[in-house]
């Protein structure tokens, strides 16, 4: 099969693969839609009332940080109205009978207009009636979310405060009740779980959430204590390790690649072989250096028997260790181009399933093989390398089709 029907036929399976994977998501989110909803908070009966804000008090919002374009907020109501009233419920309090529930942004505009204009007297909220503080906290969360989804420990804080509103509520439950995902809303509760300090540099964009959760995992394995992962934190913050490091150092092990029983076996035959081949080679060398020396010696006559010397061949090179400058040898040449192909040339899971992170690692790889080995690891990777090119060497075209 040539090269551009192998090509054609893994793009084919490729695009067989993502419709199967589309159906399937469509197909779970179908199912989800039919799903009976948790309570009876969307049936709930809603009324219009009118107020001015001093009589609603707001909710501590779970989305911290500044509110964004409330000024243009505040034009467009000033010109069409509140087309989508605040939700509110009722509090029983007679100072301030309502409490605001949805519509921070529009509260928040409706505020810059009184603050211009005087305070009105008449601004339309729409009452949901009997709502409970959970729900409430649900509601707030659920308009928070599907907006702008907020950043992983401000969501896992609104879930646990939900949470902890009716002790029965699971992980799974409040990934219903607000419409996430249930995996992610899971990590991010169990992000509350590290250090503060370390719960800190991710609200502060400093640490990744997906890597948080690395260290979490390496703390809860016993790996590395909380203390030394807090640390390891902020050199990675200062710039003074890389995240590869920081992942080894809490115990992360990268996944294997599907491939890696076959790839192990691979590169265990390209071992033996070099072995093997370098064993020959020295049987070889021990035969030809004793036959030499059964040799007799040539008589000497002429320039030969009085010591003189002809010209030196034009294509004597001078000779040197190994054939090369200073103490290297030719296995010192293969393991640094072994390394320099892990580093650079492997893609990364097949790296990683090797133990390879970083080009010291690459490199230590190399050399921690016997100089027998090399070879045979370095043509093993060469030619998968070779195979896997979408644009082979002319000279070799011909020989993979």
């Amino acid at each position: 099969m040539s090269q551009v029907d192998q090509l054609q036929n893994a793009e084919e399976a490729v695009e067989q693969n993502r419709q199967e994977a589309d159906r399937a998501e469509r197909a779970e989110r179908s199912a989800e839609l039919r799903r009976e909803p948790f309570g009876d908070t969307a049936t709930k009966a809603h009324e219009v009332v009118v107020a001015p804000l001093a009589k609603v008090k707001t909710m501590v919002n779970m989305r911290t940080g500044a509110l964004p374009d409330i000024h243009e907020l505040a034009l467009s109501i000033k010109e069409s109205g509140v087309l989508h009233p605040p939700l509110v419920r009722a509090t029983g309090d007679e100072g301030q009978p309502y409490e605001l529930l949805a519509g921070r942004r529009r509260h928040a505009a409706m505020a810059l207009l009184d603050e211009a204009e005087g305070a009105r007297e008449d601004w339309r909220f729409t009452l949901v009636d009997g709502i409970s503080r959970r729900e409430a906290l649900t509601m707030q969360f659920a308009e928070n979310f599907h907006q702008n989804k907020p950043e992983p420990v401000q969501f896992a804080r609104a879930a646990r405060a939900i949470m902890a509103e009716d002790d029965e509520l699971t992980a799974a439950d409040v990934s219903q009740l607000v419409g996430a995902p249930i995996a992610w809303t899971r990590k991010a509760l169990r992000m509350l779980d590290l250090p503060e300090s370390i719960i800190e540099r991710v609200e502060q964009g400093d640490l990744s959430f997906t890597v948080a959760d690395v260290v979490r995992r390496g703390i809860a394995r016993g790996d590395v204590s909380e203390a030394t992962a807090a640390d390891l934190v902020e050199q990675h913050v200062e710039g003074e390790i890389t995240t590869n490091s920081l992942k080894r150092e809490v115990g992360y092990q990268p996944p294997k690649p599907k491939n890696y029983d076959e790839l192990s076996r691979q590169l265990d035959e390209a071992r033996w072989a070099g072995a093997d081949a370098a064993a020959a080679d020295r049987r070889d060398g021990a035969e030809q250096r004793e036959w030499e020396s059964s040799r007799a010696p040539a008589p000497t006559t002429g320039a030969a028997a009085a010591g003189l010397r002809g010209p030196a061949r034009p294509d004597a090179a001078p000779a040197q260790a190994g054939g090369l400058r200073g103490d290297l040898d030719p296995e010192d040449v293969d393991g640094f181009l072994l390394g320099l192909i892990l580093a650079n040339a492997v893609p990364a899971q097949q790296a990683s399933a090797m133990g390879v992170a970083s080009e010291a690692d690459a490199h230590a790889y190399a050399f921690s093989l016997r100089p027998e080995e090399r070879l045979g690891v370095l043509r093993q990777l060469g030619l998968q390398l070779l195979m896997d090119s979408p644009e082979p060497p002319r000279a070799l075209r011909s020989r993979l089709d």
